[in-house]
C-alpha cells in the first residue's frame, strides 16, 4: 500500500495543477511527510511543475482560454520573477522563507474561503462563459 502512495500524491498534486490550484502543495505535504529536506522538496516540486504546466497550457490553448499575444510577455515575466525569487529565497533563512511561505498559502486559502463571487457570465464575442472576481457589492 505504501508503494501506492507516491502515485497518488504525483497524481493528486497533476490534477490539482490542471485544474489551476496548484498541484505544488500536494506534493510538497507528501514529500515533507516523507522526510525529504525542505530545500530538496522544493526542487522537486519546481520540476514536477514544468510538465504539468505545458501540458495544462496546451489543453487550455486548444480550448481557446489562452491569449497567445500575451503569452511571450507572461513568460519573460515568469522567468524574470524566477531569477528574483531563487534570489531571494537562497538571501533568506530556511525556516523563515517557510514562515513566510505558511503564511501567504494560509492568507490566499482565508481570501478564496471569505471571497464572494458573481454569477459566470457570457462572452458575446465568443460565446463563451466568463467568471469575474469582482464581489456583488463593488459594481
Amino acid at each position: 500500500m505504501t508503494e501506492l502512495l507516491p502515485l497518488f500524491a504525483g497524481f493528486a498534486a497533476g490534477a490539482a495543477g490542471a485544474m489551476g490550484l496548484g498541484g505544488g502543495f500536494v506534493l510538497i505535504l507528501y514529500l515533507s511527510w516523507a522526510g525529504i529536506a525542505p530545500e530538496e522538496a522544493r526542487a522537486a516540486n519546481l520540476l514536477f511543475f514544468i510538465p504539468t504546466a505545458l501540458v495544462s497550457m496546451l489543453i487550455n490553448r486548444r480550448g481557446g482560454l489562452i491569449d497567445s499575444r500575451a503569452l511571450p510577455y507572461a513568460a519573460a515575466a515568469g522567468a524574470i520573477g524566477a531569477v528574483v525569487g531563487l534570489m531571494i529565497s537562497d538571501a533568506l533563512d530556511t525556516e523563515l522563507l517557510s514562515k513566510v511561505f505558511a503564511v501567504l498559502i494560509t492568507a490566499v486559502g482565508v481570501r478564496e474561503l471569505l471571497h464572494r463571487r458573481t454569477a459566470p457570465r457570457e462572452s458575446a464575442a465568443s460565446g463563451r462563459l466568463l467568471t469575474t472576481n469582482k464581489t456583488a457589492d463593488s459594481r
